[in-house]
């Protein structure tokens, strides 16, 4: 564990080495659910990091708390499919170049369903991904190893959520991702200790009404006129995906399409929460126009959330999550 101070702040950083890291998997007291939870976050995580990372590269910025499997659904070219640690050097398991591997890593073209299996010493040589999206890749890697010591050492200390978060409000609910890591219980990474304690504050200063989701000040001051009006064609067809977005006394209004409100739906019916990848569908399907706030959110992200909450109103959609101003999570 390494402790350091920025500008009088006090960090953390949980960083084992290999055999620290395997003794702690080894010895700790963990039930066969937390071991599997602990092995699931690594796969998840470094799926997850190889998913933003080439997305990234496409110009897409999403939110932290946004799932490996929806990012995938806006790339055409590599996802790390598995990746897996056999435990010791496996002969069974190889790289491309024949060499037994530990530790394989398997990508998988989305396009041409091509695989290539291989370690971490070879992903630029069977991908052709440039060598900059690479080290972000082993870089994003790295931080999941991390993430996995931090847990390791909280097990240890006997880590208690009460210690850190003494006061949950009546009727706060929380996020599905904190959720599993309590009901499994494991402990939660300061990242998500953060993020906990930011929607408590959120929750205990406006409980009575939905957090806003209109742009900063900031970026509206970007982007308004004299008069106050901008409008956008966010669509191909004129006729069916105009959108006018008026910004007046901070409020957005910007009206849709039949055709888009249903493509929005069916989102929705396929399995994709998160609006932020629904803006980005619609963008890939070449349904709306790219244009974007300074900060890269989609423009059409507020209606796409005023149509969404339509449909929880009317009880269409049941479950509705709010992440601050970065993304809503819809499910049926």
């Amino acid at each position: 564990m390494i402790i350091f101070y920025i500008k009088g702040e006090l960090f953390v950083r949980y960083q084992l080495g290999a055999r620290e890291r395997e003794r702690l998997l080894e010895s700790l007291p963990l039930t066969d659910e937390q071991r599997d939870f602990l092995i699931h976050h690594v796969k998840r995580g470094k799926k997850t990091i190889f998913a933003n990372i080439m997305a990234k590269d496409k110009g897409i910025v999403l939110p932290g708390q946004t799932t490996n499997e929806e990012i995938e659904q806006l790339l055409d070219e590599w996802i790390l499919d598995d990746y897996i640690d056999n435990g010791f050097v496996n002969p069974e398991t190889r790289c491309e170049c024949g060499r037994p591997l530990r530790y394989q890593y398997i990508v998988r073209h989305k396009t041409t369903n091509e695989k290539r299996r291989f370690g971490i010493d070879h992903f630029e040589e069977h991908t052709n991904i440039s060598s900059t999206i690479i080290k972000d890749i082993l870089k994003g890697f790295h931080t999941i190893d991390y993430e996995l010591d931090e847990l390791l050492v909280k097990i240890s200390e006997n880590w208690s959520l009460s210690e850190v978060v003494p006061y949950l409000p009546n009727e706060f609910k929380l996020s599905e991702g904190i959720k599993q890591y309590i009901d499994n219980d494991i402990p939660l990474l300061d990242r998500q200790i953060e993020l906990l304690k930011k929607e408590i504050r959120l929750f205990v200063n406006q409980p009575q009404r939905l957090i806003d989701i209109v742009p900063s000040n900031v970026e509206k001051s970007l982007e308004r006129q004299e008069n106050d009006q901008i409008s956008f064609d966010f669509g191909i067809d004129d006729s069916i995906h105009e959108v006018a977005t008026t910004l007046d006394n901070n409020n957005v209004q910007i009206n849709l399409g039949l055709t888009l409100e249903d493509q929005i739906f069916q989102f929705v019916q396929e399995g994709i929460s998160s609006a932020r990848v629904i803006c980005e569908l619609l963008i890939k399907h070449e349904q709306v126009f790219s244009v974007r706030y300074i900060t890269g959110k989609p423009k059409i992200f507020v209606r796409v959330c005023q149509y969404l909450d339509s449909l929880v109103d009317q009880g269409i959609i049941k479950n509705r999550e709010i992440l601050g101003t970065d993304d809503r999570i819809y499910n049926i």
